[in-house]
């Protein structure tokens, strides 16, 4: 309502130009009277915290306490101080404008450059109380500057898409250059690797490669692929579980992009015909994200994969999951206990590591001695010894398991039970006083009982180890802004599998989505967890040990409190937060 989408330079001369209408009123105010994003009862008490505490912005004290959200806090201070505020989602800023502002300065000061309009540089920024920012781009632009107001993320987004495409001619062009003096004339493969490198290290590639990692970033990707095909890279973004196709480059840059991807991994930038892995850490501001590369080849060319490893997403408190109180509780009941197995089974991709991590901090609470060996460490948590898998060197989860019997642990992490030697020390372990964690790629919480004897393990050792097992899938979250009430029908009902039908019933209202440029067009933004927890009791041991058919023991854990998973989705569903296509994936 008071973001305005501008799209050319005729628009963004309009906003420009209108005069200011600032309000004379507190910040506080116009969020209740003007926008409402915020009651007069939420203003009071932040307005006591404030008083209490001696903040001076009340701003940060509303953000703190959760009450708005950043582009909320921009939007009110941008009506206060009269300061057109505009969506960049669908401008087009030309390249005159682009090169006033060199790439260092627009990302070091989060600022974009739109247009020259009667001989001023306007430019969107995020905060328009930073004074030295216009004086800074003043001088570097050789112009007078006047701005806009923009979202943080938006600004990101824009800058990754605008200075990517420029830092691509660029790279382009200097490439075209060199290529008068192809590889073999300069000293055969040593001499190829070694023009590469230095194509790596070149501004233009390092600043290509940083947008396309820094637009992953911004858009919350789990993972970002540069493919090769046969004449063109494509890079896609992993968000919220699904592909997403973002831009195509020109092939002439993939080995330039690919050797500095090698250089920041410490992999060889000479070997082209074999699998590469390698890590980097990327710190923006006060925040450090992990970057776990992989290099493969293929008959186009060499592909990359970057996976992003934020702690802020990836270590979170137990509380922090979104599991339901009931099974938080369950949880807390499984790890008080000294020793035994606890499992957390699911598909590549469903979060079990964010769990294990999860877990492992609640244990860490009571001073515990925590081993882990995981393939790969993805995050570092202080207070536990972390080993990594090197199956090179004879580091892996059975060797490596074998020796921390000998290192006095109470708790042990195994990171993947992959086998009938590791599945068998791991019971060994919990037998012997350990707590052990680990997880199983099964697809639900009854059957990693079976895959345990299925590598062999004796079905009175399960009984008698096991503490129980978590089950989980990520399903998404209906956007808030595409997402529309529904009343289930029973044309809906008739669709849906047999026995999902028995947690539904004709009216219950229900969440549909369309797509908006708000979720890409995707209808969702952002994933929760949905599991199911299985804990052992005296029945389930008893049945298991007799040898009882799996659909025995399964019954018998429905009565001891296990909730098949797809209850727990639906329960999701019909308070509002996803829809019934989602809990049908998961079937």
């Amino acid at each position: 309502m008071y973001i305005e989408t501008v799209r050319n330079e005729r628009e963004l001369r309009a906003v420009v130009d209108r005069p200011p209408e600032g309000y004379d009123r507190l910040l506080g105010e116009i969020m209740v009277d003007k926008t409402h994003f915020i009651t007069r009862a939420q203003l009071d008490e932040a307005l006591q915290h404030q008083s209490r505490t001696g903040k001076p912005r009340l701003g940060r004290i509303l953000l703190d306490m959760g009450l708005i959200t950043d582009e909320q806090l921009q939007t009110a201070l941008a009506l206060r101080l009269g300061i057109p505020y505009i969506s960049l989602e669908y401008i087009e800023i030309p390249s005159s404008a682009l090169s006033l502002v060199p790439t260092e300065i627009a990302f070091r000061y989060k600022v974009v450059p739109l247009s020259v309009l009667s001989g001023f540089l306007v430019i969107a920024l995020s905060n328009p109380l930073a004074e030295q920012v216009l004086d800074v781009i003043g001088f570097h632009s050789r112009h007078k500057v006047k701005f806009v107001m923009a979202s943080p993320r938006d600004i990101l987004l824009t800058l990754s898409k605008y200075y990517s495409k420029f830092d691509e001619d660029q790279a382009l062009q200097e490439s075209q250059l060199r290529s008068v003096n192809p590889p073999e004339e300069e000293g055969g493969e040593r001499g190829g690797a070694q023009v590469i490198e230095l194509e790596a290290k070149r501004r233009p590639i390092v600043r290509l490669l940083n947008a396309i990692v820094t637009h992953g970033l911004v858009a919350g990707a789990s993972d970002i692929n540069i493919r090769p095909e046969i004449d063109r890279i494509d890079v896609y973004y992993r968000i919220d579980g699904r592909l997403q196709y973002s831009r195509t480059f020109a092939k002439a840059l993939l080995p330039g992009l690919v050797s500095r991807v090698k250089i920041l991994g410490r992999m060889n930038i000479a070997e082209r015909r074999l699998p590469q892995e390698g890590n980097a850490r990327l710190e923006r501001g006060d925040k450090r994200v992990d970057l776990r590369l992989s290099v493969l080849p293929t008959i186009a060319g060499e592909s990359v994969v970057i996976r992003i490893l934020d702690e802020a997403v990836g270590l979170r408190p137990l509380s922090g999951l979104g599991l339901p109180e009931t099974v938080v509780g369950r949880l807390q009941e499984v790890l008080s206990r000294p020793h035994g197995l606890f499992l957390v089974t699911g598909p590549t991709g469903s979060g079990k590591s964010t769990t294990l991590y999860a877990l492992l901090n609640e244990i860490r609470k009571r001073k515990a001695h925590i081993l882990t060996i995981e393939d790969p460490v993805e995050y570092r948590m202080e207070g536990i010894e972390q080993i990594q898998v090197n199956e090179l060197i004879g580091i892996d989860f059975a060797t490596t398991l074998k020796r921390f019997m000998r290192h006095d642990p109470d708790t042990i992490m195994v990171g993947e039970i992959r086998d009938a030697e590791t599945a068998a020390i791991a019971i060994q372990a919990a037998l012997t006083g350990h707590m052990v964690l680990s997880t199983l790629h099964t697809n639900d919480a009854p059957s990693a009982v079976i895959r345990l004897m299925d590598m062999g393990i004796e079905p009175y050792l399960v009984a008698s180890t096991l503490l129980g097992v978590l089950a989980q899938r990520l399903i998404r979250i209906c956007c808030s802004d595409c997402g529309s009430e529904h009343v289930l029908t029973m044309t809906d009902l008739a669709r849906l599998p047999g026995h999902m039908r028995e947690f539904l019933a004709e009216g219950h209202p229900i969440k549909r989505v369309s797509g908006c440029s708000a979720c890409r067009y995707t209808g969702y933004t952002g994933r929760r967890l949905a599991c199911e927890l299985m804990v052992n009791t005296p029945a389930l041991t008893e049945s298991i040990t007799m040898g009882e058919p799996p659909a025995r023991w399964a019954a018998q854990a429905g009565k001891d409190g296990w909730r098949p998973l797809v209850g727990n989705a639906l329960d999701i569903a019909l308070a509002g937060d996803t829809t019934l296509d989602e809990v049908c994936e998961l079937l």
